[in-house]
C-alpha cells in the first residue's frame, strides 16, 4: 500500500520542509555527538582550513535555520491534529494531552540513550503551551510570535553582556581555552573510553541541564515559530505553494543571508563554546533567523508549484515521517562516535564529521521514504499515535 497521496487537500510542501529541516538539524548536531557538549569541535575538531570552512558553512546556512523550520512544522502539526479530531468528532485536548506525554517520554529515552541534545521534550513541554493557542486568530499567533523571537534575541544578548562584564572584571572566573574542564573530561572517559551504559549514564546526567539550557537558548524562538506554523495552517498558507507570501518569505534571504554569514563569522572567531562572542554570535544569527528560514520555506514553495515528480515525491515521503527520522539520524551517529560503536569519539575533523552527517541525513530520508512506500506512518509514529489515540475507540483520518 502506498499511502502516501498529494492533491488539493495535501500538498507536497509540509513533508518537504520537514525533509530540507531534517538534513539541516543532523548536519548541526553532529558536532555533540563527535565532541564535549561543552566545548564542540574546539576541542580539536578543527584540524585544517577545510575544517573551518565546513563548520562555517554550518553555522552561516543551518544553525538555528533547520530547527526553525522543524518548530514551524511542529506548530503546523497542532493545526492538522485539531482538524483530524474534529473530523473525527473525538476530544482534542486528551488526543493532545496524551501526545504530548508520549512525546516526552520518548524525548526522554532519547536523551538517555542515544543524544543528550535532545529536542523533543522540549517541545513536549513548549508543545503544552502552545495548546492555549489553538483557537487564536492568525493575526494574534504572528504578533505574538514576532514578540517571542524579539525576546528571544534580548535574552542571548543579556546573556552575552552578563558573561562580557565577568570577561572584564572576574577572568578568572571564565573558562580557560587551554583547560579540559571536568565535564570534558567525563565526556571523553564515557564516549571515547566507556561502554554503552557508561554514555547513557553521562547523557542522562547531563539531560536536566540541557533542556534548561535550550529553553532558554532556542525555547523562545522555537514556542514563536510554533506559533507561526499554527497560523500557516489557520490561513491555508501551508497547502498553497503559489501563494504571494512565499514569493515575499524568498525576499528575506537577501536580510538574512548576509547577517548569518556576518553571525557565523564571529561564531568562528571565538576561542571558547561559551564567550560574550559567541553569544553574540548567537544573538545575531537567532535575529537573522526568520529571515533565512522562512526564505528557505519561500524556495522550498517554489519546488512545490508544480506536480511533484518521481525525486521530490521520494524525498517528501522521507520528511513524512519525522519522528523516525529524527531518531535514526540519532542512532546511527551514537554508533559512529561512541566506544561501543566504530569509536571515533574526538578522532575525525569537523569536515570529516559533517560529511558523516550529510550521509546520515540522506540514508535517514531514504531508509523513511522507502518505509513509507509499504506503511501508513513510520514506525515511531505508529507508537506514538497509538498512545495519542488509546481510549479513543476508534483513529481519525490520516493527518
Amino acid at each position: 500500500m502506498n499511502a502516501y497521496v498529494v492533491g488539493p487537500d495535501r500538498t507536497i510542501l509540509p513533508d518537504l520542509i520537514r525533509a530540507f529541516a531534517l538534513i539541516g538539524i543532523v548536519l548541526v548536531n553532529v558536532a555533540l555527538f563527535a565532541y564535549p557538549p561543552e566545548t564542540g569541535y574546539l576541542a580539536g575538531g578543527y584540524r585544517t582550513d577545510a575544517d573551518r570552512t565546513a563548520e562555517f558553512v554550518v553555522t552561516a546556512f543551518f544553525a538555528l535555520k533547520s530547527y526553525a523550520l522543524f518548530s514551524f512544522m511542529f506548530g503546523a502539526g497542532l493545526g492538522f491534529q485539531m482538524a483530524a479530531a474534529e473530523r473525527a468528532g473525538a476530544s482534542f485536548a486528551n488526543r493532545y494531552r496524551r501526545r504530548m506525554i508520549g512525546l516526552f517520554v520518548i524525548g526522554a529515552a532519547h536523551a538517555a540513550f542515544l543524544f543528550s541534545g535532545d529536542i523533543l521534550m522540549i517541545y513536549a513541554i513548549l508543545g503544552s503551551i502552545l495548546y492555549a493557542f489553538r483557537n487564536a486568530q492568525p493575526t494574534r499567533l504572528i504578533r505574538v510570535g514576532v514578540a517571542v523571537m524579539v525576546l528571544q534575541a534580548l535574552i542571548i544578548l543579556a546573556i552575552a553582556g552578563l558573561v562580557a562584564l565577568g570577561e572584564t572584571y572576574a577572568p578568572e572566573e571564565m573558562p580557560d581555552p587551554e583547560t579540559v574542564s571536568a565535564s570534558t573530561k567525563q565526556a571523553l572517559a564515557a564516549f571515547r573510553d566507556g561502554g554503552f551504559w557508561d554514555a547513557s549514564a553521562f547523557r542522562s546526567m547531563i539531560a536536566v541541564s540541557t533542556v534548561m539550557g535550550g529553553l532558554l537558548i532556542q525555547g523562545f524562538g522555537a514556542f514563536a515559530y510554533f506559533l507561526f506554523g499554527l497560523a500557516a495552517v489557520k490561513t491555508g498558507l501551508i497547502n498553497q505553494p503559489a501563494a504571494r507570501l512565499w514569493t515575499l518569505a524568498r525576499r528575506g534571504l537577501l536580510v538574512g543571508v548576509p547577517l548569518n554569514l556576518a553571525g557565523a563569522a564571529l561564531f568562528m572567531s571565538a576561542e571558547v563554546q561559551m564567550s560574550s562572542t559567541t553569544l553574540l554570535a548567537l544573538a545575531m544569527i537567532t535575529a537573522a533567523g526568520p529571515f533565512s528560514a522562512f526564505g528557505y520555506a519561500g524556495l522550498i514553495a517554489k519546488l512545490a508549484e508544480t506536480p511533484p515528480g518521481p525525486v521530490r515525491r521520494f524525498i517528501a515521503r522521507g520528511g513524512s515521517a519525522t519522528l523516525t527520522a529524527y531518531l535514526l539520524q540519532s542512532l546511527i551517529l551514537s554508533l559512529v562516535f561512541s566506544n561501543y560503536g566504530l569509536d571515533l569519539y574526538a578522532e575525525l575533523g569537523a569536515a570529516a564529521c559533517i560529511g558523516v552527517a550529510l550521509a546520515t541525513g540522506a540514508a535517514s530520508i531514504v531508509a523513511t521514504s522507502l518505509w513509507r512506500s509499504a506503511f501508513q506512518r513510520g514506525p515511531m509514529e505508529m507508537l506514538l499515535r497509538r498512545f495519542t489515540y488509546r481510549g479513543d475507540g476508534k483513529t481519525a483520518p490520516n493527518s
